[in-house]
């Protein structure tokens, strides 16, 4: 029982991020460049443009992983 509670609010959680890098990758990028500063490094983008659109692909494919992941855990369990 709790186990599905768990996975349920991982994958939610999950899709919510997923959401939040398809519909605002400018601010998940600002937030790695400033947490990547607290421990001493500068990081940025070489292309703007391009981490933009690579941030928004990677919002997808989280949002697929964690529908997927919920998906084949209800099928797993359906058959026992």
């Amino acid at each position: 029982m709790i186990l599905n509670a768990l996975l349920i609010a991982f994958a939610v959680i999950g899709v919510m991020f997923g959401l939040l890098m398809i519909l605002r990758p400018a601010v998940i990028i600002k937030l790695h460049i400033k947490t990547a500063a607290k421990s001493n490094w500068r990081t940025e983008p070489i292309s703007m443009e391009r981490e933009l659109k690579n941030m928004k692909f990677r919002g997808l494919i989280l949002i697929a992983v964690c529908i997927l992941a919920l998906r084949v855990y209800h099928l797993v369990n359906a058959v026992r």
